[in-house]
């Protein structure tokens, strides 16, 4: 389950990246594409940065939890 939320947290992380330098080079070819498939998530890449920050805030309780057991 770790493993899952970290991979989670790395591509919501990556997919912010990718839409946040779309949004500064729009008149790349796969630029206008990804703008249209993705609709509002292009215009605000940052809600998509919050999920990967709340992910990798989740995965690190689930380590320390984990941690305390043993």
């Amino acid at each position: 389950m770790k493993s899952f939320i970290l991979f989670l947290a790395l591509v919501c992380g990556g997919v912010s990246f990718l839409l946040y330098t779309d949004n500064q080079f729009v008149s790349g070819n796969w630029a206008g594409q990804i703008c249209r498939s993705a609709g509002a998530l292009c215009h605000n890449p940052q809600l998509l940065a919050f999920a990967a920050a709340g992910l990798l805030a989740l995965w690190l309780l689930t380590i320390f939890v984990s941690a305390i057991r043993d």
